[in-house]
């Protein structure tokens, strides 16, 4: 009987390591659960929260598409009339230089009168049956050999401008 007697005392030694080390588990899969809770607590927010935001980016591309075609048509408008307008400052400035060119070879009046740029010299007042329009030609006789003739539409058009801004 002592070996039986010898062996119980050795399960017994070897099962309360046992013991304690199933109620430590047992604690550690408990709080694994409560854990887990609070885990799948989180996801659930973080998927509620990633609808939303989906649905808000949804909108705001629906926003950033109707302003885009909003704002197509005065962008295309506006750079045709950039171009338009680069055109016509580069003409200006091609018939500005010709108009000196043909002042300065002129030679004819006074010095002062022959430097001074048409668009600055003094208008003359004419009666009303001699007033031109905008579209019609300039009745005053260009300084040097050109002429209205010789001079296109866009041309006339500008100098009529400008001796209208005054």
């Amino acid at each position: 009987m002592n070996l039986e007697l010898g062996l119980n005392i050795l399960l017994v030694l070897l099962l309360l390591p046992t013991v304690v080390y199933v109620a430590l588990l047992q604690r550690r899969l408990s709080s694994l659960r409560a854990d887990r809770e609070a885990v799948e607590t989180v996801i659930d927010r973080m998927n509620e929260a990633t609808r939303r935001a989906e649905a808000s980016l949804k909108g705001i591309r629906q926003a950033a598409e109707q302003a885009k075609v909003t704002l197509d048509e005065p962008v295309a408008r506006a750079q045709a009339l950039r171009d338009e307008l680069m055109f016509l400052v580069q003409r200006a400035d091609a018939a500005g230089e010709r108009l000196a060119g043909g002042l300065s070879s002129a030679g004819g009046g006074s010095a002062a009168a022959a430097a001074a740029p048409a668009a600055e010299r003094p208008r003359r007042s004419k009666p009303a049956g001699e007033r031109r329009g905008a579209g019609q030609a300039s009745a005053e006789p260009a300084s040097g050999p050109e002429t209205d003739e010789v001079r296109s539409q866009a041309e006339r058009d500008l100098m009529n401008a400008l001796r209208n801004v005054r």
